[in-house]
């Protein structure tokens, strides 16, 4: 198995237990502990895992909030910042969706597209959209999060680095901090969301404003880089500055 898929498969493992001795590890992927023990040490470096006495341990210390509970948040905004996204897309369109509930929210809103092209790590926007007969429906494959249905790991970072580009792509986020850095709370998450991001022509953020201004764990991508970021207006300071990175689209 080559470096960087026992990466992936590493950081798979420690998503769905947490934590697991070097033993075990070595003996699920078939190396020596003294190889094993070089490369956990290269991604403790890399902030990837942190090495306990004996074992590893996920950096993603922020535990799981269900899709189901996540969607009870925030209702009304989030349905108008899918409103607003929605405007954006023209029919035949090709899209990249991320996971999360606003980009939930907007695949509700494309079930009206003549036709289109849909590419998704969300296991919630793809079973919604492959039941619009007029949409072709692509969904990668990866690690499953149990709880938030989004799918991860190295194969859908080649997924998505292997399309021809995408007319647009939309994903949302944990965290945009001050600086105009889009965060996540999961590293595995955070590579995913990048990756589809830039596979597209038109980069989109969806973003509610309680997140304006926080910080989480790992970084997607900067505000710069983008097309716009579509959030609630609250005559923040933060998100007028954001304007000089991007255009910001309030709802």
């Amino acid at each position: 198995m080559k470096t960087a898929r026992r990466e992936q498969r590493i950081i798979g493992l420690l998503e769905s237990r947490g934590e697991i001795s070097v033993g075990e590890l070595s003996e699920i992927l078939d190396i020596s502990v003294s190889t094993l023990r070089k490369q956990l040490a290269v991604m403790q470096q890399n902030g990837l895992l942190i090495r306990t006495y004996g074992g590893v341990m996920s950096v993603n210390r922020v535990p799981d909030e269900s899709f189901e509970s996540k969607l009870r948040k925030n209702v009304a905004e989030k349905r108008k910042i899918a409103e607003r996204a929605r405007a954006l897309v023209p029919n035949g369109a090709s899209i990249a969706l991320g996971s999360g509930t606003t980009v939930y929210d907007l695949c509700n809103l494309l079930d009206d597209l003549d036709r289109g092209v849909i590419y998704s790590n969300s296991m919630q926007a793809s079973d919604y959209l492959a039941r619009v007969n007029s949409l072709e429906v692509h969904i990668c494959s990866g690690i499953v999060r149990s709880l938030t249905g989004s799918i991860i790991g190295n194969e859908v970072a080649e997924y998505f680095r292997g399309l021809k580009q995408v007319d647009y792509a939309f994903i949302g986020c944990d965290a945009i901090n001050a600086g105009g850095d889009v965060m996540s709370d999961n590293v595995s998450v955070a590579t995913a969301e990048q990756n589809i991001l830039f596979s597209a022509k038109h980069r989109y953020i969806l973003c509610d404003s309680s997140k304006i201004g926080q910080s989480a764990v790992a970084h997607i991508t900067n505000l710069k880089n983008c097309d716009g970021l579509i959030t609630g207006y609250t005559g923040s300071e933060i998100t007028e500055r954001y304007k000089t990175l991007t255009e910001v689209l309030y709802v």
